[in-house]
């Protein structure tokens, strides 16, 4: 049985909704202390009705949370926008930037654990999608900082000529072994420096960056015993071509 819980106020980062019925909708939301958490969200009717807030990527505080031991979604009394992302409703490459990072983070943490760094973290990233004139990098960065806060971080190499990371293991070795689970330079060294506090300091071609990306998500899976498809990462791919 779910445990009680009740919040004055709780700010919260939209993850993914559903549709359910009779203007409902289950909301699935990153919450600052309560992880992640769904939602009772009732629409509303004529010029009551609110589903504007309501989308990926929101960044919102709820207020008057509860739910009693025996419900198994959240409810809230009031739902407000800390921020209103202009930007991103009419660039179509913000908003594929911001669906992916919001279906990596859906799916990469489990129910009601709370992840207050991972959720500042997240936060800055959505600002940045809505500030930055340049997105194109911000969902990779994004990742190397989360495998570093994460802990997942691999050591640079010690050894000389041994520049191809796995991303099985996370150990370096001097030769090539399955593609799809390793890293060659010099996008091994770019993945090393995306989890540094540093931060980007390289540059890459676009099919370069795609396989750099490819192989943060394919480490974040093997570090973490496995990661569902991130369906939105194609899209966001060609709206970058």
């Amino acid at each position: 049985m779910a445990e009680s819980l009740s919040l004055d106020r709780e700010p919260c980062i939209v993850l993914s909704v559903v549709p359910y019925n009779d203007g409902r909708r289950v909301v699935r939301v990153l919450g600052e202390t309560l992880g992640a958490v769904a939602l009772w969200v009732t629409e509303g009717r004529g010029k009551n009705r609110q589903v504007g807030k309501w989308h990926p990527g929101a960044i919102l505080e709820l207020r008057g949370v509860s739910r009693k031991g025996s419900e198994g979604l959240v409810r809230f009394k009031e739902a407000r926008r800390t921020h209103i992302p202009v930007a991103m409703f009419h660039d179509v490459r913000r908003s594929a930037v911001a669906f992916f990072l919001c279906e990596l983070v859906g799916k990469l943490f489990p129910e009601e654990t709370a992840h207050p760094e991972v959720y500042t973290l997240f936060q800055t990233a959505l600002m940045r999608v809505e500030e930055e004139e340049q997105v194109g990098w911000i969902h990779a960065e994004f990742m190397g900082q989360l495998i570093a806060l994460m802990g997942l971080a691999p050591a640079r190499p010690t050894s000389a000529g041994a520049d191809v990371l796995d991303l099985q293991s996370g150990e370096w070795k001097h030769a090539m072994g399955t593609e799809q689970d390793h890293l060659p330079p010099p996008l091994s060294q770019w993945f090393v420096d995306l989890t540094g506090e540093t931060g980007r300091h390289f540059t890459a071609s676009f099919s370069d960056r795609k396989e750099l990306i490819k192989g943060q998500i394919r480490y974040l899976g093997h570090q973490l015993g496995g990661l569902q498809e991130i369906k939105s990462y194609e899209v966001l791919e060609q709206v970058f071509e």
